[in-house]
């Protein structure tokens, strides 16, 4: 009799149980927001585990200018996160050239993520946001199709060619969500809630100093790790 009960009992938890599970599912629950989160953080750890390689691809707040690359931010990331990555910023770069050496640089390097940091040069040039939009999406899309994880760096600050960064952060903010892409915002260690360098992080308000690319790298390898 006691067995018969609980059999009964284990049915009755095993309905109310399916019973929660189908109103969940039928209201939209289970995770608009965490599940697509979950599934670029599981993703992102399963690539890094199989192939831990890294390709940083962008302009010269990637090569490391005014310095060097030994001082860029993607050599303290790899110092902090012990993995191989491989530093492919050059001077006056837009997304279009990001874009055009794309195979050479990156799908050549057989890297599992490729953090793509571009935008700047664009706002500087004052490429069309439409442009930008374009050839960014081109590049994540070349990523996706040689089986490397993207991960867009948005920009960051830069006198005279602030509300055109803004527009390109805006726009890649929404775009990342939607696609389930992980950011980095380098903005969030580098500048005060006025959009001004911190103390000691640049010296001309332009670029990054060792000290502000250090804090970059750390913040980097804090997200990927």
């Amino acid at each position: 009799m006691r067995t018969y009960r609980l059999e009964i009992r284990l049915i009755q938890v095993a309905a109310g149980l399916a019973f929660i599970v189908l109103i969940a599912g039928y209201f939209g629950l289970w995770g608009q927001a965490t599940k697509p989160l979950a599934e670029t953080a599981v993703n992102t750890q399963v690539q890094a585990l199989s192939n831990p390689k890294i390709v940083a691809l962008g302009d010269s707040f990637t090569s490391g200018y005014p310095l060097d690359e030994e001082h860029s931010w993607t050599q303290r990331m790899a110092d902090v996160l012990q993995v191989p990555v491989v530093n492919k910023g050059k001077v006056r770069q837009t997304a279009k050239d990001l874009l055009s050496r794309f195979d050479a640089d990156v799908v050549a390097e057989k890297p599992g993520r490729v953090i793509i940091f571009a935008g700047i040069g664009d706002a500087i040039q004052e490429v069309p946001l439409k442009e930008v939009q374009t050839n960014i999406k081109a590049i994540v899309e070349k990523a996706k199709s040689n089986h490397i994880t993207p991960i867009l760096a948005l920009p960051i600050g830069y006198p005279g060619a602030q509300q055109n960064i803004k527009d390109t952060r805006e726009w890649e903010q929404d775009y990342t969500k939607e696609e389930n892409i992980l950011t980095l915002d380098f903005s969030s260690v580098l500048f005060d809630s006025n959009g001004k360098y911190l103390s000691g992080l640049s010296d001309d308000g332009k670029y990054p100093t060792a000290k502000g690319y250090e804090a970059m790298g750390d913040y980097a390898a804090q997200i990927l790790k």
